[in-house]
């Protein structure tokens, strides 16, 4: 970077060494002596022997003038003559006049030479600025440009087009790297026909090429794709009229994303300052294309998230949020679940004749599956409620559903009773769920069964068992959330503790509910809690 500073400004800051160089050398060879350039310390900045540069221009002139009939400025008319020479390409002329019958002196002659020499080096230093300039002005457009696409479609449709046109090549292409199947995968492609496309997968872990364009190198060039033994279909190209090819990965913070490749319809070398360029341009993509994924995966999350609350909202109104109103029964619920969508649920059931249903269940994981596992489990038993007697017939069909409709592993417990409010009968049927409990004169007896759970065996025959319940009695059916709540010392709010908190009774139902919900939540603090939390008290009057 030059100074900026006044107070130390170098002659670098203004010539940078290679144009010292030219000066010197031409310097030197018009006034036929040795030259050397130094700085204000006395530092030398450039060295005694002419540059490659001058000496491959100095021959371009000398031949260009020995086709013309001379060497050197040449006369032509009544004017001397020296050609302004860029690389091989001539861009004008230089012309010397004098007075008639005058002969040019030496120095003269020379000067013209060195004049010429240097309009040329002014003139191709501007045109590399120009160069530069352009492809600036080219990267900051495509930036723009991809930072506005929101597409990701129309994004990588854009990449490729402006890429080839930034590199003026005849095609280009991109592909993004799909680790789990070892594939560059073509996502857009501009100027390739539908056949080229078409020829077949790249597998990555065979692509020399773009490996090596994903190392730190950054690119790979191939000169000739017919004939260039890592190319994987090289018929297909000659048929298609590419001949070189320049491929660039696509990284972004680290991470591999993809190539993007410019091909060309004759052989053609790519400078660095052309390749540097690609590289930009590929990293600009990169970036552009990680930006709109994460669009599109939060608009999809914002979606999928409005989607789970409506499905939350759905089922929070499957669970009761009133008791049914049955003479001599004080019935009371809470649901508390883990996430916005659980795997627990609780039913209460009016039936004939003064029968409450009373189910309480739990499906095996979290979140939506179990959500909809438990939607399902819900329908069936009420399905099945209104049509047959035996409650161990009821969870005989639940099983053979679930185990039809659930992969290995999965399975629900449930707990279903029916109480008879007029005879404070209680008939149930325990599959594989936590044990009802019924508070009785400060004592606990706990409904429990050898039943299997649901889901395991279409074959499993279950059991039902009678209790004769009493006035002053409270029925507690819950969930296993509830005895597995944890606190920060990863201690459980356990079976003992549950029993301590549900032998304290309560003036009503609700207030039975409320305080073990209280006395679990005061045992695990803010630890978080990882499973729903269902309840059922029935205190019997």
């Amino acid at each position: 970077m030059p100074n900026t500073d006044l107070d130390h400004l170098k002659l670098t800051d203004f010539l940078d060494a290679a144009t010292l160089q030219e000066i010197q050398d031409s310097f030197a060879a018009v006034a036929n002596v040795q030259a050397r350039i130094t700085d204000a310390e006395g530092n030398v900045l450039t060295k005694p022997v002419p540059s490659g540069q001058f000496m491959k221009r100095q021959m371009a002139i000398a031949a260009a003038a020995e086709q013309e009939g001379g060497s050197g400025p040449r006369k032509e008319g009544a004017e001397y003559i020296a050609p302004i020479i860029v690389g091989d390409q001539r861009l004008g002329t230089l012309r010397m006049s004098l007075e008639k019958g005058r002969a040019p002196k030496p120095a003269a002659m020379h000067f013209l030479t060195l004049l010429a020499n240097a309009i040329a080096r002014l003139c191709f230093q501007e045109f590399q600025l120009r160069q530069r300039i352009n492809e600036l002005t080219a990267v900051y457009s495509v930036t723009m440009m991809l930072a506005d696409a929101r597409d990701l479609e129309t994004l990588l449709s854009r990449t490729v087009q402006v890429v080839c046109d930034v590199m003026e090549a005849k095609a280009s292409s991109l592909r993004l790297l799909d680790a789990e199947r070892d594939q560059l995968v073509i996502k857009a492609a501009y100027n390739l026909s539908p056949q080229y496309l078409n020829k077949g997968t790249i597998q990555f872990s065979a692509a020399e090429i773009d490996r090596i364009a994903l190392s730190s190198r950054g690119y790979e060039y191939v000169r000739d794709m017919a004939s260039d033994p890592r190319i994987l279909y090289p018929q297909e190209a000659k048929r298609e009229g590419i001949i070189s090819m320049l491929s660039v990965g696509m990284r972004y913070k680290g991470k591999p994303i993809g190539v993007l490749r410019v091909y060309t319809g004759s052989e053609q070398t790519f400078t660095p300052l052309r390749i540097d360029l690609m590289k930009s341009l590929a990293a600009q993509a990169a970036a552009a294309i990680e930006n709109a994924r994460l669009l599109a995966e939060s608009i999809q999350a914002q979606a999928l998230e409005k989607q789970v609350q409506m499905a939350a909202a759905v089922q929070h109104r499957l669970i009761p949020q009133t008791a049914p109103k049955v003479p001599g029964l004080d019935v009371a619920t809470a649901y508390v679940p883990c996430y916005e969508l659980g795997g627990d649920f609780l039913d209460l059931i009016p039936l004939p004749d003064n029968n409450l249903g009373l189910a309480v269940a739990d499906v095996s994981g979290k979140g939506i599956p179990a959500s909809l596992t438990m939607a399902s489990v819900r329908a069936a038993l009420r399905s099945q409620v209104d049509n047959v007697y035996y409650l161990y017939e009821v969870v005989r069909r639940i099983n053979v559903m679930v185990h039809r409709d659930v992969k290995l592993g999965e399975f629900v417990t449930l707990f279903y009773g029916v109480l008879d409010a007029r005879t404070r009968r209680l008939t149930y049927c325990n599959a594989g769920h936590p044990p009802g409990m019924i508070l009785r004169e400060g004592k606990i007896i706990e409904l429990g069964s050898e039943n299997l759970v649901l889901g395991v065996d279409p074959e499993e025959n279950y059991q039902q068992r009678v209790i004769d319940l009493r006035v002053d009695d409270i029925l507690l059916l819950y969930t296993d959330g509830l005895t597995d709540a944890m606190n920060f010392q990863q201690q459980i709010f356990g079976r003992l503790r549950l029993i301590e908190s549900f032998t304290k009774g309560g003036a009503t139902a609700e207030a039975v509910a409320q305080n073990i919900l209280w006395d679990m939540r005061k045992f695990a603090g803010m630890t978080r809690r990882t499973d729903d939390v269902t309840i059922i008290v029935v205190k019997v009057g």
